[in-house]
């Protein structure tokens, strides 16, 4: 394996045949002459994702990466194509998993990551690859571009040449840097990365953990072989209620869904003043089928006018809700997402979010979604 130091030596030389056009292929397949085709592409492995389901096990960072690695992966994925899901998304915090005091990836992860893929093609599943966690900021984006774009050359190049159609990767979960930073930013990991291999789609969205509407401020990109993802969990004071990540937002339980005014739980004095109240005073009206419908409708009409392939790539309601509001929420966003033609991955499969029962199986709000997105 190239080392960290021999990669940041032939960095520059690498752009500098970039831009010559030494590479001419990687060039033309960013050009206009090949738009349509690579389009046409990207639009028809997004009718092919179906539903998916996040399997959240390798960005657990504060479990040791030895004990990760042991993981039942394969009954887990076995499960998941018997319930009917097309795709997997894969969380993985590759910081958790570096060699020390550089940043080589360890070589178990490379291995995982081949044994996963090798499981999902034999059940016929689709694999997105995701970086999560990662340490980008306005501070340091320069040098997060080289550390970034390292890391992904060593998972891209066990599969250069294979699996386009099946195999995804999403470069960067949930960006938090100013709109113009991630635009420059990922625009140029996209060119390092494009530059050993011109045939891989790669997922992206938009800054403030990939909001909806920073999607569509970034606008399309340079780039005709990339699908474009958004996070959505609106209203936020429902999806993640109780949740103890985010105390000073999330601390008021039992709100319904969809809303009705006789069971609103009563707004606490601690949140006068506060962005608890703002969120509580709008949950009337965002906490609806008509409101979140058309949030899907706008951001899929943006993206088709821009010809900007567009799916979901997170979406779901922590386990801690009342079964039957999150089970009315589950079941409208999926026929919201298949009604607006984007394909919806819910988070996640078995942690605190859970789409599956003790059982495994998947719960029964989501059933008639899943058969309409296999049979689509």
């Amino acid at each position: 394996m190239q080392s960290e130091t021999q990669y940041r030596m032939n960095l520059t030389d690498t752009m500098i045949r970039w831009f010559f056009g030494i590479n001419l292929l990687t060039v033309l397949s960013l050009s206009t002459l090949s738009a349509k085709p690579q389009l046409e592409k990207s639009q028809t492995i997004k009718k092919d994702l179906g539903g998916g389901v996040n399997l959240s096990i390798l960005e657990h960072y504060w479990t040791p990466a030895d004990e990760l690695y042991k993981d039942d992966f394969h009954t887990k994925l076995k499960r998941i194509a018997k319930a009917g899901f097309k795709t997997v998304r894969l969380p993985v915090a590759f910081d958790h998993f570096l060699q020390p005091n550089s940043s080589n990836l360890q070589q178990q992860l490379i291995d995982k990551l081949k044994e996963i893929y090798t499981i999902c093609n034999d059940l016929k599943l689709n694999l997105i690859i995701t970086y999560h966690y990662g340490k980008l900021n306005i501070d340091n984006s320069s040098g997060e571009i080289d550390r970034i774009s390292w890391m992904w050359k060593q998972i891209q190049r066990p599969f250069v040449g294979q699996a386009y159609d099946h195999l995804f990767f999403e470069l960067y979960n949930e960006p938090t840097i100013n709109a113009n930073s991630w635009k420059s930013t990922i625009t140029t990991i996209i060119q390092y990365l494009r530059f050993e291999d011109k045939n891989r789609v790669y997922i992206i969205g938009g800054v403030n953990y990939n909001s909806l509407d920073e999607l569509i401020n970034l606008g399309k990109l340079p780039d005709d072989n990339i699908l474009y993802t958004f996070h959505f969990y609106e209203p936020y004071i429902f999806t993640h209620q109780g949740a103890d990540w985010t105390k000073d937002k999330t601390y008021i339980t039992g709100l319904p869904y969809p809303f009705e005014k006789r069971k609103m739980p009563a707004l606490p004095n601690n949140a006068k003043g506060t962005v608890v109240e703002r969120d509580y005073n709008k949950y009337a009206y965002e906490a609806t089928k008509a409101y979140l419908s058309e949030r899907f409708r706008n951001i899929f009409e943006v993206c088709e006018k821009n010809n900007m392939p567009l799916i979901c790539t997170e979406t779901g309601v922590i386990d801690l809700v009342k079964k039957k509001y999150r089970w009315n929420y589950l079941r409208d966003i999926g026929e919201i997402a298949f009604a607006n033609n984007i394909p919806l991955i819910f988070w996640d499969y078995d942690q605190n979010f859970a789409v599956s029962t003790e059982s495994k199986k998947v719960i029964r709000c989501l059933k008639p979604w899943l058969k309409q997105t296999t049979h689509s």
